[in-house]
Protein backbone atom coordinates (compact mmCIF):
# COMPACT_ATOMS: atom_id res chain seq x y z
CA UNK A 1 0.00 0.00 0.00
CA UNK A 2 1.30 2.98 -0.60
CA UNK A 3 0.69 5.37 2.03
CA UNK A 4 1.64 8.59 0.49
CA UNK A 5 -1.66 8.38 -1.72
CA UNK A 6 -3.70 7.19 1.01
CA UNK A 7 -6.61 9.66 1.60
CA UNK A 8 -6.15 11.52 -2.14
CA UNK A 9 -8.14 9.15 -4.04
CA UNK A 10 -10.55 7.91 -1.39
CA UNK A 11 -13.99 9.10 -1.19
CA UNK A 12 -13.61 9.27 2.82
CA UNK A 13 -13.48 12.47 4.02
CA UNK A 14 -12.03 11.24 7.74
CA UNK A 15 -8.89 9.31 5.87
CA UNK A 16 -5.75 10.94 6.11
CA UNK A 17 -1.97 10.24 5.09
CA UNK A 18 0.19 7.93 6.95
CA UNK A 19 3.05 9.84 8.37
CA UNK A 20 6.42 7.40 9.07
CA UNK A 21 6.49 8.72 12.76
CA UNK A 22 2.88 7.22 13.32
CA UNK A 23 4.19 4.24 11.72
CA UNK A 24 6.95 3.61 13.99
CA UNK A 25 4.35 4.31 16.77
CA UNK A 26 2.05 2.14 15.56
CA UNK A 27 4.92 -0.61 15.52
CA UNK A 28 6.11 -0.28 18.47
CA UNK A 29 3.54 -0.64 20.37
CA UNK A 30 3.28 -4.83 19.44
CA UNK A 31 7.53 -5.07 18.80
CA UNK A 32 10.50 -5.30 21.29
CA UNK A 33 13.19 -3.13 21.20
CA UNK A 34 16.19 -5.45 21.25
CA UNK A 35 17.38 -4.15 24.70
CA UNK A 36 14.26 -5.74 25.93
CA UNK A 37 14.43 -9.39 24.11
CA UNK A 38 18.15 -9.00 25.25
CA UNK A 39 16.67 -8.51 29.34
CA UNK A 40 14.25 -11.29 28.79
CA UNK A 41 16.62 -13.70 27.77
CA UNK A 42 18.57 -12.91 30.20
CA UNK A 43 16.33 -13.30 32.87
CA UNK A 44 15.16 -16.76 31.29
CA UNK A 45 19.09 -17.74 31.30
CA UNK A 46 19.35 -17.37 34.91
CA UNK A 47 15.72 -18.59 36.06
CA UNK A 48 16.92 -21.73 34.46
CA UNK A 49 19.90 -21.79 36.54
CA UNK A 50 18.47 -20.96 39.32
CA UNK A 51 15.50 -24.21 38.50
CA UNK A 52 18.36 -25.93 37.35
CA UNK A 53 20.49 -25.35 40.60
CA UNK A 54 19.76 -28.19 43.45
CA UNK A 55 20.05 -31.30 40.20
CA UNK A 56 23.30 -29.59 39.58
CA UNK A 57 24.55 -29.84 43.36
CA UNK A 58 23.60 -33.41 43.17
CA UNK A 59 19.97 -33.15 44.98
CA UNK A 60 17.01 -34.98 43.81
CA UNK A 61 13.78 -33.27 42.41
CA UNK A 62 11.49 -34.21 45.82
CA UNK A 63 13.82 -32.75 47.82
CA UNK A 64 14.89 -29.58 46.03
CA UNK A 65 11.26 -29.24 46.25
CA UNK A 66 10.81 -28.70 49.59
CA UNK A 67 14.48 -26.91 50.17
CA UNK A 68 13.93 -23.53 51.16
CA UNK A 69 17.29 -21.89 51.72
CA UNK A 70 17.10 -19.13 49.41
CA UNK A 71 20.90 -20.17 48.34
CA UNK A 72 19.72 -20.38 44.86
CA UNK A 73 18.52 -17.14 44.22
CA UNK A 74 21.64 -15.04 43.51
CA UNK A 75 19.63 -11.77 42.53
CA UNK A 76 23.31 -10.17 42.17
CA UNK A 77 24.52 -12.42 39.65
CA UNK A 78 21.42 -11.54 37.61
CA UNK A 79 21.44 -7.68 38.16
CA UNK A 80 25.29 -7.96 36.98
CA UNK A 81 24.09 -9.54 33.85
CA UNK A 82 21.60 -6.81 33.38
CA UNK A 83 24.15 -3.62 33.96
CA UNK A 84 25.10 -3.65 30.89
CA UNK A 85 21.44 -2.73 29.19
CA UNK A 86 21.43 0.45 31.59
CA UNK A 87 22.76 2.41 28.30
CA UNK A 88 19.47 1.90 27.09
CA UNK A 89 16.55 1.81 29.78
CA UNK A 90 16.73 2.75 33.89
CA UNK A 91 16.64 -0.56 35.86
CA UNK A 92 14.77 -0.21 39.23
CA UNK A 93 15.61 -1.77 41.46
CA UNK A 94 19.17 -0.30 41.37
CA UNK A 95 22.05 0.81 43.94
CA UNK A 96 22.42 3.78 41.52
CA UNK A 97 20.01 6.59 41.16
CA UNK A 98 18.38 6.35 37.31
CA UNK A 99 19.27 8.65 34.57
CA UNK A 100 15.55 9.39 33.64
CA UNK A 101 15.79 7.21 30.38
CA UNK A 102 12.34 7.03 28.54
CA UNK A 103 12.47 3.02 28.43
CA UNK A 104 12.40 2.10 31.81
CA UNK A 105 12.35 -2.24 32.96
CA UNK A 106 11.50 -3.26 36.54
CA UNK A 107 12.44 -6.65 37.34
CA UNK A 108 10.21 -8.71 39.74
CA UNK A 109 11.39 -11.54 40.62
CA UNK A 110 10.26 -13.65 43.31
CA UNK A 111 8.36 -10.72 44.85
CA UNK A 112 7.98 -10.90 48.43
CA UNK A 113 4.85 -8.80 48.03
CA UNK A 114 3.54 -9.61 44.09
CA UNK A 115 1.96 -6.42 43.77
CA UNK A 116 5.45 -4.27 44.47
CA UNK A 117 6.71 -4.75 40.89
CA UNK A 118 3.51 -3.00 39.22
CA UNK A 119 3.25 -0.85 41.49
CA UNK A 120 7.06 0.41 41.52
CA UNK A 121 6.28 0.76 38.17
CA UNK A 122 3.63 3.38 38.53
CA UNK A 123 5.27 5.23 41.09
CA UNK A 124 8.56 5.67 39.13
CA UNK A 125 6.74 6.70 35.84
CA UNK A 126 4.18 8.90 37.44
CA UNK A 127 6.04 10.52 40.08
CA UNK A 128 9.84 10.03 39.34
CA UNK A 129 10.12 10.37 35.84
CA UNK A 130 6.90 11.19 35.00
CA UNK A 131 8.54 14.14 31.89
CA UNK A 132 11.04 11.60 30.03
CA UNK A 133 9.11 8.36 31.06
CA UNK A 134 7.37 6.58 27.17
CA UNK A 135 7.42 2.92 28.55
CA UNK A 136 7.70 1.16 31.09
CA UNK A 137 8.57 -2.78 31.31
CA UNK A 138 7.25 -4.38 34.23
CA UNK A 139 9.44 -8.15 33.56
CA UNK A 140 8.39 -10.56 36.32
CA UNK A 141 8.05 -14.56 37.33
CA UNK A 142 4.89 -13.89 38.37
CA UNK A 143 1.29 -12.45 37.69
CA UNK A 144 -1.78 -12.26 39.90
CA UNK A 145 -4.81 -10.67 37.87
CA UNK A 146 -6.72 -9.82 41.20
CA UNK A 147 -3.52 -7.75 42.21
CA UNK A 148 -3.11 -6.48 39.46
CA UNK A 149 -6.81 -5.33 38.37
CA UNK A 150 -6.78 -2.79 41.55
CA UNK A 151 -4.13 -0.94 39.13
CA UNK A 152 -6.27 -0.58 36.25
CA UNK A 153 -6.87 3.12 36.27
CA UNK A 154 -3.17 3.90 37.27
CA UNK A 155 -2.88 2.23 34.35
CA UNK A 156 -5.38 4.23 32.18
CA UNK A 157 -4.17 7.33 33.55
CA UNK A 158 -0.15 6.82 32.73
CA UNK A 159 -1.71 6.31 29.08
CA UNK A 160 -3.42 8.95 28.62
CA UNK A 161 -0.42 10.62 29.45
CA UNK A 162 1.53 9.36 26.91
CA UNK A 163 3.47 6.88 29.25
CA UNK A 164 2.99 2.46 28.11
CA UNK A 165 2.93 0.36 31.42
CA UNK A 166 3.94 -3.52 29.74
CA UNK A 167 3.99 -6.83 31.28
CA UNK A 168 6.27 -9.73 30.60
CA UNK A 169 5.43 -12.66 32.11
CA UNK A 170 8.62 -15.04 31.87
CA UNK A 171 9.55 -18.47 32.68
CA UNK A 172 12.91 -20.22 31.80
CA UNK A 173 10.98 -21.75 28.96
CA UNK A 174 9.08 -18.96 27.16
CA UNK A 175 7.44 -15.69 27.69
CA UNK A 176 4.40 -13.69 26.43
CA UNK A 177 3.05 -9.92 27.17
CA UNK A 178 0.16 -9.46 29.11
CA UNK A 179 -1.82 -6.14 28.32
CA UNK A 180 -2.78 -4.31 31.12
CA UNK A 181 -5.05 -2.16 29.35
CA UNK A 182 -8.21 -3.53 26.94
CA UNK A 183 -7.64 -0.50 24.32
CA UNK A 184 -3.95 -1.72 23.58
CA UNK A 185 -4.33 -5.60 24.01
CA UNK A 186 -4.24 -7.54 20.43
CA UNK A 187 -4.02 -10.91 19.40
CA UNK A 188 -0.06 -10.67 19.32
CA UNK A 189 0.10 -10.34 23.32
CA UNK A 190 -1.02 -13.65 23.83
CA UNK A 191 1.29 -15.14 21.57
CA UNK A 192 3.78 -17.93 23.64
CA UNK A 193 7.39 -16.94 22.66
CA UNK A 194 9.65 -19.72 22.54
CA UNK A 195 13.48 -18.60 24.81
CA UNK A 196 15.46 -16.07 23.42
CA UNK A 197 18.43 -17.59 21.73
CA UNK A 198 21.45 -15.45 22.94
Amino acid sequence: MDYRKRGENQKDPAAKELTVKELLSAISETEYPQYILDAISRIQAWLLETVNAPTDRGMDAVTAMFEDDGGDMDMEKLFADLESLEQYVDLIPNTRRPEGRPDVVVVSINPPDYECGVRTALDYAAFFNRKRSKRVWVISDTFVFWDTIRYAAHVDALLEQGIALRFILVTPWGWVEIPLNGEVASNRHFLWRSPIKG
